[in-house]
């Protein structure tokens, strides 16, 4: 979901820069003093960090993606209650969960290495029991053609959405990703029966999603010391205030897609964002991981910039496909036989697929500005969709439709990721020492 900050650009001017300790920088635990390496041991060091940085970031992204199926399984096995509620249910919950999952994971990631685990799992446990108590009082004033005839099962809903977005959470600022993952297998098994159509998994749900939150929180529930817990800095609020806007940009891009699809169809918007999540985290951990071992591998600043530039283009050049996918199937969803049975249907299926590929596209670019600490770019570049799309109705513009129009804006939104990522050659700015 979030990327770990990288290192300043000061670091560009030490003298000595390479090390023999590989340890990776959320590491909490300090390491015993050692005397200092050898030449021969900083020869041999340097090959040995950078087989356990590539190997270091492919890991990382496969476990974050494995992370992300615990929501979409509950979402698999709730999708008999789902239907009997209105839309914006599951929308808000996304809404609220998504945004606040961004917010409390950049702060919760930097309390976590000055206060610790316990202290980062506080903090995204308040977060959310704010969040909770605003969906549940949205719950209680929201007319009934909102929430469905059934008022408490779109609360049950709302608060099961919340809860695995909160796990997820939990698990990326504690650093327990693969104990959540495997405690989350019990909701990837109530899945495949929903999908298979075995039997109604009824209460077992809300069992397994509780199951999950207590495995999450768990460094609060077991933590016996009684400590005062720490405050984010204005730089971490500031950062924090970022991914906030980048997620609730997200989730509203991600309704816009699915609303303006046929009879509000998902399965072809899911699909390709579905496939590019596990190639685009690993590319954008490539990336972060290359800029970061540059500070390792080069003596001056003018090598370290050429290394960046190289590492961009190559970057570039993964963002690339995308965008290229994306504008082909939306022209030749207006390139189809005029005689085609279903021609409406079909053509609105295509550019679903389209919305998809170039919503991924726009969340690759959108992280990677965030992880280089572009963070103000970034959360602009992710809000412009929806702020386009809520202004196209009022500027004298021609309009084609909702799913042509959201397709035409993130079409254009992914273009301009890709030029500021082009422009993207310096080392990231320093974090602010406030």
């Amino acid at each position: 979901m979030t990327i770990t900050q990288g290192r300043s650009r000061t670091a560009t001017r030490r003298t000595h820069r390479r090390r023999v300790s590989a340890r990776p920088r959320h590491s909490l635990t300090p390491l015993p003093e050692r005397p200092p390496p050898t030449p021969v041991e900083v020869e041999l060091a340097v090959p040995q960090h950078r087989a356990r940085s590539s190997r270091s970031y492919l890991y990382a992204a496969l476990l974050r993606c494995a992370l992300y199926l615990g929501p979409l399984s509950v979402a698999a096995a709730a999708a008999e209650p789902l239907a009997r509620v209105a839309w914006p249910v599951p929308l808000v919950t996304l809404l609220l969960g998504w945004a606040a999952a961004q917010a409390l994971t950049c702060t919760g990631v930097s309390i976590a290495r000055r206060a610790g685990s316990a202290a980062a799992a506080r903090h995204v446990g308040l977060g959310f029991a704010g969040v909770t108590g605003l969906w549940c009082a949205l719950v209680w004033v929201a007319p009934s053609t909102m929430v469905g005839p059934d008022r408490g099962l779109a609360l049950v809903i709302g608060l099961g959405g919340l809860g695995t977005l909160a796990t997820v959470t939990a698990a990326l600022v504690t650093r327990s990703e693969a104990a959540v993952v495997l405690w989350s297998l019990p909701c990837w098994a109530l899945a495949a029966i929903t999908l298979a159509e075995i039997k109604p998994v009824g209460t077992l749900l809300p069992a397994a999603i509780v199951v999950v939150v207590i495995r999450a929180f768990q460094p609060v529930v077991l933590s016996g010391r009684r400590s005062r817990q720490p405050r984010a800095t204005p730089a971490e609020l500031r950062r924090g205030g970022g991914y906030l806007i980048i997620g609730a940009s997200q989730a509203i891009c991600v309704g816009l897609v699915w609303q303006a699809g046929p009879s509000g169809s998902a399965a072809p918007f899911w699909l390709p964002l579905l496939l590019a999540v596990p190639i685009l985290e690993a590319l954008i951990g490539w990336h972060t991981g290359q800029v970061e071992s540059g500070l390792d591998t080069t003596d001056n600043s003018a090598d370290y910039h050429r290394h960046v530039r190289s590492v961009t283009i190559i970057t570039l050049a993964g963002l690339l496909p995308p965008f290229a996918v994306g504008i082909a199937l939306a022209l030749a969803a207006y390139r189809l036989p005029a005689g085609l049975p279903g021609l409406v249907d079909t053509q609105a299926k295509v550019l679903g697929l389209a919305g998809g590929m170039l919503l991924g596209g726009v969340f690759a670019v959108t992280y990677l500005l965030a992880a280089r600490r572009r963070t103000g770019i970034a959360a602009t570049l992710a809000a412009a969709p929806p702020a386009t799309a809520a202004a196209l109705p009022f500027l004298p513009l021609p309009s084609s439709g909702p799913l042509p129009d959201a397709v035409a804006v993130l079409a254009a939104t992914h273009l301009a990721g890709l030029l500021v990522v082009a422009f993207l050659t310096q080392p990231a700015p320093p974090p602010d020492e406030t």
